[in-house]
């Protein structure tokens, strides 16, 4: 058995799918990364403000940074991948399409003989 042309794209579209799920799970854990140094950096300017002594602002001001930074740059990423996740869907629906108008007219062609 031949292996179509929409076969190949539909498995392609199913790795982006699957990249993407990745990809968005990874960025659910840096926002929550990021939600958490927030609180803890809210948390120990509130202590300072009423005189306790904490942990060191700066380097928790540092990694939310970094932190905010890398979801940033997962959010560029997620959006090229949606992008051809897209390009993926037309291209298997064109495809899709061209191999149902190719069977169609192999039947007529045989019909007719």
């Amino acid at each position: 058995m031949r292996l179509k042309d929409s076969d190949r794209v539909g498995t392609r579209l199913l790795a982006i799918n699957l990249r993407l799920a990745e990809l968005n799970h990874e960025m659910e854990r840096t926002q929550i990364r990021v939600h958490h140094l927030e609180s803890a950096l809210e948390d120990v300017r509130l202590a300072r403000l009423m005189g306790e002594e904490g942990p060191d602002a700066a380097g928790l001001d540092s990694e939310l940074e970094q932190s905010r930074g890398s979801l940033e740059n997962q959010r560029e990423f997620i959006s090229q991948v949606k992008q051809r996740q897209w390009n993926a869907r037309v291209e298997y629906m064109l495809t899709r399409a061209k191999e149902r108008r190719d069977e169609r007219e192999r039947a007529q062609a045989q019909e007719a003989d």
